[in-house]
């Protein structure tokens, strides 16, 4: 077993992953580290920054070191004893189009030099290649990766080896890819040819090929997404079930002096004040000091103040997951950019995938933030309840009371529900004849037996309001619901908040809806109850 999964939320997963070097503490990032041109000593990952994890190209250190990296090994030659991935040289296919060396050839490069995580030579699809030759370049992958697998299992010990999935936007050629390369039982699986999405802030795009990829990939395996290192959408590709990260970022946007931070990036030319960070960078200088510096100093400072704010984030999201909240995390994260936010309403077509891994319960649970309505739609905990409510919620009682859900929780001890139910029980038509169930735009319906039950309780709301999709759903519930158990008659009270027409078409559908006080909405169901 080379990787364990110790807590999940979501698809989300803290795992440890085992290489011959250590253990990857996963969720992670991998710095990419070109050993030609680091903007800082590389000894800085592992003493200062405390990867669990580095990646580099085999491609260039075969090309720039041959024989000697062979000698000296990939961590000698890095200075540097933490696990360290390689890749194959396949985005240097996908930026100049031709690399020089033979699959197999870089294949057994990657594992004489030591590499902890190999990446077998792909071919990448890219964003924008036509159906033709993104289709050649999934059949030539899956080509490369069964004759990897083969000389794997003949002499591959030690290396964790990883599979690419292409198909690149075109999702019915990545699910084909995932579901074929699934079968060889690699280590790790990844998501190719990403970049140039995330480059384009097509966060829907990518939601749809991270979603389509990691569907079809045992959980028990891990996933890795090349080229995502802003932590803005981090949470994001952790919820999909996506364990493995690398970037350049930190770097890359240091040297076009960006400035990243959770919520978004800053040019520092526009930084006037102050550095708004605490890192260990950002607490020992100021903005005038970092903008006087000589060129290469300056990237270094922003490069390390980069870093240090995307290993914070996967610590942030490590810990959200063991505390239950990775979804509040996200939504967060989500509302720092409109392209980024609508990519997390995508996740309504993928509430399978987010639920096949998320915990029903932890030992110590947080209450659920509702930011809105997309919320109820997206958190499988919602979800998971409505349809269980539904399948499973059936009692011997022949009428129903829908009240509506009151702002007190739990909803029963609201001191007019209390007295409502006094009256019922004096009249024997509680809890003997009807069942009480509580509506709202949130968990739909609410028995009152289950209202203290986790998280129909624990949760905190914005103002949802009555957005037309939401209130079909629930009108759309509550009849389900009702024709389901056969209920000689049901009830509806109602409120300021819901008035007569948003229920008009339940009332015409054998539906009693009482308008007015509870006391007068009593009288009625009495008198209901006894005629019939």
């Amino acid at each position: 077993m080379s990787f364990e999964i110790i807590d999940h939320d979501l698809h989300g997963r803290i795992g440890k992953l085992y290489t011959r070097h250590g253990i990857i503490r996963t969720p992670t990032l991998a710095p990419v580290i070109n050993p030609l041109r680091s903007p800082f000593p590389l000894e800085f990952f592992e003493k200062k920054f405390k990867v669990d994890l580095v990646i580099t190209n085999a491609y260039i250190i075969w090309k720039n070191y041959g024989e000697k990296a062979i000698e000296k090994g990939i961590h000698e030659l890095l200075g540097l004893n933490v696990p360290i991935m390689t890749d194959s040289g396949a985005y240097q296919i996908l930026e100049y189009g031709y690399i020089d060396v033979d699959p197999d050839f870089i294949l057994r490069y990657q594992k004489v030099i030591g590499s902890d995580i190999g990446v077998i030579l792909d071919i990448p699809s890219g964003a924008g290649g036509t159906k033709y030759s993104v289709e050649w370049s999934v059949k030539e992958t899956l080509r490369r990766a069964r004759r990897a697998k083969m000389l794997w299992d003949i002499d591959g010990q030690g290396m964790l080896l990883v599979a690419p999935i292409q198909g690149g936007t075109r999702l019915e050629l990545v699910e084909m890819s995932a579901r074929s390369v699934a079968s060889l039982n690699y280590d790790i699986y990844a998501l190719g040819s990403p970049t140039q999405i995330m480059e384009n802030y097509d966060f829907e795009t990518l939601v749809d090929m991270m979603a389509t990829a990691r569907s079809h990939i045992p959980i028990t395996k891990p996933m890795h997404l090349f080229g995502a290192g802003h932590p803005i959408m981090l949470s994001l590709a952790v919820a999909l079930g996506y364990d493995l990260f690398d970037s350049a970022s930190y770097v890359l946007y240091a040297r076009n002096g960006r400035y990243i931070l959770p919520e978004g990036t800053l040019r520092i030319e526009n930084i006037t004040k102050e550095l708004p960070c605490e890192c260990p960078i950002c607490s020992n200088i100021d903005i005038e000091s970092l903008k006087e510096m000589p060129e290469e100093e300056k990237v270094a400072k922003i490069a390390q103040h980069n870093l240090y704010v995307i290993m914070r984030e996967i610590k942030l999201i490590r810990e959200a997951i063991r505390e239950g909240t990775l979804m509040r995390l996200l939504e967060l994260r989500s509302r720092a950019h409109p392209l980024l936010y609508r990519a997390y309403r995508r996740l309504r077509k993928y509430i399978r995938l987010l639920e096949r891994c998320d915990p029903i319960t932890k030992p110590e649970v947080r209450g659920l933030f509702i930011f809105d309505g997309h919320t109820v739609h997206v958190n499988p905990k919602i979800v998971r309840y409505k349809e269980w409510l539904m399948e499973r919620f059936f009692t011997n009682r022949q009428y129903a009371i829908l009240l509506p859900a009151p702002s007190v929780k739990p909803f029963s001890i609201d001191p007019r529900v209390r007295n409502f139910l006094n009256k019922l029980e004096d009249k024997g038509i509680y809890p003997e004849l009807c069942d009480i169930l509580f509506y709202s735009e949130v968990f739909n319906l609410v028995p009152i037996e289950l209202c203290e039950v986790y998280p129909l309780s624990q949760f905190e709301k914005g103002e949802i309001g009555h957005v037309k999709e939401e209130l079909e759903d629930l009108i759309e519930y509550i009849e389900s619901f009702i024709r389901r158990r056969k209920y000689r008659k049901t009830f509806i009270i109602l409120s300021k908040k819901w008035p007569l027409r948003f229920f008009r078409e339940l009332s015409s559908k054998g539906v009693e809806v009482l308008e007015g006080k509870l006391e007068k909405a009593l009288e009625r169901i009495e008198r209901s109850i006894v005629l019939s």
